[in-house]
């Protein structure tokens, strides 16, 4: 199941927390994708449209959103948006029962998670002695929160639908993963599932939030950044080996899609690294 298109594997910080802590601004798409440690998102500014395992909502500020494990997520972003993102990991449960249990996505106005993010932002940035240890507790005190005033009521025929869910689209990201630099049809796509072309749109765009299609080129620009930025090939034959036949096609929907173009995004990076 664990595709390196749509799995996202997040290793634990260098002294192995199984907390971390990050500050986000983030200006572009987040292409749709699943991993297995829980994810908090408290935004502070902005805009942005979720799409979580189908369900589409809007988040602006003051939202808190919760990512269970291995629900599909995704979401585009309107102008920016800043926020504060707490990523959870199994080892973080070990001692505790957790085991089957499902937040609710999306919670608006609690004073309580407002109070508690900042508490627990404010104690990252201090960089006193003992602050992994306080992080780990205020995370374990929010936690405790949300599973006693949030918590989501899914039945087991739920729980199985999502599940034949992920298997189904893990498959079709797996292929896309291996066979990105040639031709790509739905119809191929389609028979991965088991499912006529029209339904496979409609469920695959249900649960992602984008056509197969542009699954497929999303996926083709995101590979496409890691040869600007770590090779010397020209623009031309980057768009080659990801798949597309015509470079001007490629530039605009790399600039579609990132918001600027190949060559700005290929120097912007270099320049980084120098």
């Amino acid at each position: 199941m664990k595709d390196i298109s749509l799995y996202e594997n997040v290793p634990p910080e260098e002294n192995d927390l199984t907390v971390k802590f990050r500050v986000y601004n983030n200006h572009s798409a987040l292409v749709p994708h699943w991993h297995e440690h829980i994810e908090l998102l408290y935004f502070l500014d902005g805009k942005c449209t979720f799409i979580l395992d189908g369900d589409s909502f809007s988040v602006e500020n003051g939202d808190f959103v919760v990512v269970n494990s291995t629900e599909i997520h995704s979401f585009t972003v309107e102008r920016t948006a800043k926020y504060f993102c707490i990523l959870i990991y199994p080892a973080f449960f070990s001692d505790v029962r957790f085991d089957g249990t499902l937040i609710k996505n999306l919670i608006k106005g609690d004073p309580f998670i407002k109070d508690c993010m900042t508490e627990i932002h404010a104690e990252y940035e201090s960089g006193k002695s003992g602050a992994d240890m306080m992080l780990k507790s205020l995370t374990y005190s929010l936690m405790a929160y949300l599973l006693r005033n949030h918590s989501a009521d899914v039945s087991e025929k739920e729980r199985e639908q999502k599940s034949q869910t992920l298997r189904r689209i893990a498959s079709v990201t797996a292929y896309v993963a291996s066979s990105y630099s040639g031709k790509i049809t739905t119809r191929t796509l389609a028979a991965l599932c088991y499912l006529s072309e029209g339904h496979f749109c409609r469920f695959f765009k249900k649960a992602t939030g984008k056509s197969p299609l542009e699954y497929v080129r999303e996926f083709r620009i995101d590979r496409s950044t890691v040869l600007l930025r770590d090779t010397d090939e020209s623009i031309t034959r980057i768009a080659e080996l990801v798949g597309f036949d015509d470079v001007n096609y490629f530039s605009r929907s790399f600039k579609a899609v990132r918001g600027i173009s190949p060559t700005e995004y290929r120097r912007i990076k270099r320049t980084k690294n120098t």
